[in-house]
């Protein structure tokens, strides 16, 4: 695919609003920032407010940075009580874009942040400038899974593929969570047998990184109520379900399983040998 080719589908989806271009999103707001300081009514208000205009139908699912810019006037800030410290306005704007609604699933994706602010002459705005990498967004409405490592995963039934949707069918949804069980099975394991070898916590969490999943997961309680959530003996029992109704297809997935299995375990005793 030539580098137009990938530039126009790139385009056509940021225009749906299926994907940030090519990992960065910008957007100003044209209401005053309220500081975190303001009381829960007013905090409720002012996310409400950012995400009413967020019109994204995607969510960073990794690192990223975020700059923000307050259009403020400069003789309120200077000889007033009436403005706060940035950093209070950063904790107000960042609750407003995480969670199911916003642009991002939790704050702590946010890996740098920039907050100043400039004079304006006019009511106070403010813009959000963020910047991924390209693939790591997926798309609304995103679910979460409980994985063998004790964290909860995202996983949707709607899939980018070439700037549009596509919906994913029973194979694929539980084919990725069975591979996704594995992966985050198998780093278990790996750090396990590492440790056994003699390495300590940190070196034991950077080697079994080569055998991870590269999707992000998280703690529970980083999760806001917005996202259904599955735990593994739910989602499981799905699985179940749905092998005894697609026997054919079900099998081709575990045999799959079974050599990737197979290949890791020969990696877990590789590392635990390199410590």
């Amino acid at each position: 695919m030539s580098f137009e080719e990938q530039l126009r589908l790139e385009r056509q989806g940021a225009d749906a609003g299926l994907n940030p271009m090519f990992g960065e999103w910008q957007h100003r707001f044209e209401f005053p920032p309220v500081p975190y300081g303001n009381g829960a009514a007013q905090r409720g208000e002012f996310r409400s407010a950012i995400q009413a205009e967020l019109t994204n139908h995607w969510l960073f699912s990794n690192e990223i940075h975020l700059e923000i810019t307050l259009h403020v006037d400069v003789q309120t800030t200077l000889e007033t009580d009436e403005s706060a410290d940035l950093d209070n306005y950063a904790k107000a704007i960042l609750d407003g874009l995480k969670g199911s609604n916003g642009i991002m699933i939790d704050d702590t994706q946010v890996q740098a942040l920039t907050i100043s602010w400039i004079d304006r002459y006019g009511p106070p705005a403010f813009t959000i400038a963020a910047k991924g990498s390209p693939d790591d967004f997926v798309l609304k409405p995103q679910e979460f899974y409980e994985m063998p490592d004790g964290l909860w995963y995202p996983h949707g039934r709607n899939l980018w593929t070439n700037g549009a949707v596509e919906a994913s069918d029973d194979f694929n949804h539980f084919a990725g969570l069975s591979i996704m069980e594995l992966l985050s099975s198998t780093k278990r394991r790996a750090r396990a047998e590492v440790r056994k070898g003699g390495a300590n916590r940190l070196r034991a969490y950077q080697q079994a990184r080569y055998l991870s999943t590269s999707a992000r997961g998280f703690h529970r309680s980083r999760i806001e109520d917005g996202f259904p959530m599955h735990d593994k003996r739910k989602w499981q029992a799905e699985r179940a379900h749905w092998a005894e109704a697609d026997p054919k297809r079900s099998a081709m997935m575990e045999e799959s399983l079974r050599e990737m299995r197979k290949s890791h375990d020969k990696l877990i005793a590789i590392l635990a040998n390199v410590g």
